[in-house]
C-alpha cells in the first residue's frame, strides 16, 4: 500500500476519531462512578414517617409475668425507645410521655383495663401508642460472674388512640437481639439488650441509612432485606 497524502489523512482522522470515542466512553464511565449512589448514602425508606403526624405518643410495654427478669424491662425499653424518637425519628420531646406518667395512667385503671391502649391512651391525652410486647427475654452468667448471655423478642405495633393499628398493615414486627460473653453487670447487659431493640423497633419509623439499619446485637434470622 503507498501512502501518499490522502491517506496519510484518512489514517491520521481514524486514529482521532478512535481516540475520542474511547475518552468518552472513559469519561462516561468515570461520571457514572462519581454519580452513583455509594455504600454509605443508600437508605431503606420509612414504612411509617410518624414525625410527619401531631400528638403525644406513649409508649407502652407488656412485660408478661411468667418472664423473669433480673429488673423490669419496662423501664429501660421506654427510656431507649423514647430517646430514639427524640434523637433520631425527630420527634419533639413534648410529644414524648416518660415511663412513670405512663405508669401512674396504668394504675388509675381497673385492673381488667391496665393493658389496653386505647384506655391508656385516653388516660395520657395520647394520640399514639407504640405497643411493645416482650415476648422473651433471657440473662444468664457462666463460669466468671461477669460474663452474660442474653436474648430478648418483642413484637411491636403502631396504634391510633382507639387501639387501631396503623403500622405494619399486617401483623406486628417481630425483633430478636441477644448478646454473647458480654462483660459486665447485669444492668449494663439488660440496658445493651433493650436498646438495641429500641433500635429495631424505632428504624421503621425514618429514612434509615443502610449501613446503620442493623445492629451488632440483631438476631440475623429475623429479617432477610436485599440490600
Amino acid at each position: 500500500m503507498k501512502f501518499n497524502k490522502k491517506n496519510i489523512i484518512i489514517v491520521i482522522s481514524i486514529t482521532i476519531l478512535a481516540a475520542f470515542w474511547v475518552g468518552c466512553n472513559s469519561a462516561a464511565g468515570l461520571l457514572g462512578n462519581v454519580s452513583s449512589e455509594t455504600e454509605s448514602e443508600k437508605i431503606i425508606p420509612a414504612e411509617f414517617k410518624i414525625a410527619e403526624t401531631e400528638g403525644k405518643i406513649a409508649v407502652l410495654i407488656q412485660q408478661p409475668g411468667w418472664i423473669k427478669t433480673p429488673m423490669d424491662l419496662r423501664i429501660p425499653l421506654t427510656k431507649y425507645i423514647n430517646t430514639s424518637l427524640k434523637e433520631t425519628v425527630k420527634l419533639k420531646e413534648d410529644r414524648l410521655i416518660e415511663y412513670k406518667d405512663v405508669l401512674n395512667a396504668r394504675l388509675q385503671l381497673p385492673d381488667d383495663k391496665r393493658d389496653e391502649p386505647n384506655e391508656i391512651a385516653a388516660k395520657l391525652g395520647a394520640k399514639y401508642v407504640l405497643y411493645v410486647q416482650i415476648m422473651d427475654f433471657d440473662l444468664s452468667t457462666f463460669a466468671e460472674r461477669d460474663f452474660y448471655n442474653g436474648l430478648m423478642k418483642t413484637n411491636a405495633s403502631l396504634l391510633d388512640e382507639k387501639g387501631n393499628r396503623i403500622w405494619p398493615k399486617d401483623e406486628s414486627k417481630a425483633s430478636i437481639v441477644e448478646i454473647e460473653d458480654e462483660k459486665g453487670t447485669i444492668e449494663a447487659s439488660v440496658n445493651k439488650l433493650t436498646a438495641a431493640t429500641a433500635h429495631c423497633i424505632t428504624r421503621y419509623f425514618y429514612d434509615c441509612k443502610t449501613i446503620r439499619f442493623r445492629v451488632p446485637e440483631e438476631h440475623k434470622e429475623i429479617e432477610n432485606y436485599d440490600f
